[in-house]
């Protein structure tokens, strides 16, 4: 379970999230949509406090990663970020092998000798979907594949920590309609074992993978259902407007 409670965040002195309480179901994919600049990808970020690498931010309220407050000052941050994964708008894999970068979590936390490490790598490229393109080619290096496939390996190697939460900022935005595919089919795979939470500039996409949707605007949280019913049946104007392209 994640729940934001009465979630404000500042830059300095705008005010970027104003007052957004939600929960979201274990095993379920959520999305977040709305216009550009209007506080998604700022409050995805909260969930593994990215925002704290930012000078002059604020924020107020509770967020609640299974049954812990995250922003507690006893909350471990390095801790937290293997238990709530993150997967960027464009591929970022490591110039390393395609091997080093599914293990890098693994050694650089210390967990597992190398027989657990190998045996995590390929369980965690066979979870992403990747592994029959690139197991005779472990030792090539990960900009050598294609940037679907850097974007799954990416994936791949926020799983291998194993996190309870993935988080992605709009994965699919830089790759191409195939490649796009892949990752809402492997999303929906993922599901059954993690909580997953995207930000998407398409709908469509919100509407073909997602269990829950939020509407953001202006830093506040609209309307937040069923993916179905707000596609079909939204209860706020600004929603059906925003839906329908008459603005955004």
């Amino acid at each position: 379970m994640i729940e934001a409670k009465n979630i404000n965040f500042y830059y300095d002195e705008f005010q970027a999230l104003k007052n957004i309480s939600m929960k979201m179901e274990p095993n379920s994919v959520t999305a977040f949509i709305g216009p550009s600049g209007c506080g998604k990808s700022t409050f995805l970020r909260l969930f593994n406090r990215m925002n704290d690498l930012i000078d002059n931010t604020r924020m107020e309220g509770e967020c609640i990663v299974d049954n812990q407050n995250i922003y507690d000052k006893k909350m471990n941050v390095d801790t937290l970020r293997k238990q709530v994964g993150m997967v960027f708008q464009k591929p970022n894999p490591f110039p390393k092998t395609i091997f080093e970068n599914v293990a890098y979590g693994l050694r650089v936390n210390d967990l597992g000798n190398k027989q657990f490490i190998q045996e995590r790598v390929e369980e965690s490229l066979i979870s992403a979907a990747l592994w029959d393109e690139v197991k005779d080619k472990l030792n090539k290096s990960a900009f050598e594949l294609s940037g679907g496939q850097q974007q799954r390996l990416c994936i791949a190697r926020a799983l291998a920590v194993s996190p309870s939460v993935i988080l992605m900022d709009e994965p699919a935005s830089a790759l191409d309609p195939i490649s796009t595919l892949k990752i809402e089919e492997l999303i929906h795979d993922l599901k059954k074992d993690y909580t997953i939470v995207i930000v998407t500039h398409n709908m469509q996409q919100a509407a073909r993978v997602s269990d829950k949707t939020g509407f953001f605007m202006l830093g506040e949280l609209v309307e937040y259902s069923d993916t179905k019913k707000m596609f079909l049946n939204p209860e706020k104007e600004e929603t059906q407007n925003y839906i329908t392209g008459r603005f955004g």
